[in-house]
């Protein structure tokens, strides 16, 4: 199930990866795995495109990664307090919503 979740979620053929989960758990659960598989990248990428922010401690943890990779200049970057602030100094996320 894990080979079938991370190919899909990669697009990576799933041929084999099908017939193996229906050997598994038949027709009926390899739809079930499918569409659970499908509705959680949407939500990710739902929340990645409305711009959710992260939780504090995921914040924190992220300083050093986030700037290795340039996140912090993306335009979504913009609108979150993680920009100002640094690991240990994050504002409760609540309140990020209020402000």
């Amino acid at each position: 199930m894990l080979a079938f979740t991370e190919a899909a979620v990669r697009g990576e053929p799933l041929d084999d990866l099908c017939a193996a989960v229906i050997g598994l758990v038949g027709a009926d659960g390899a739809g079930q795995a499918a569409a659970t598989i499908a509705a959680f990248s949407g939500l990710v990428r739902v929340a990645d495109g409305t711009g959710i922010p992260i939780d504090d401690g995921l914040a924190a943890v992220s300083v050093d990664l986030r700037e290795a990779l340039g996140l912090n200049t993306l335009n979504g970057a913009a609108t979150t307090d993680l920009l100002r602030a640094t690991a240990g100094e994050f504002r409760d996320v609540d309140s990020l919503w209020r402000d």
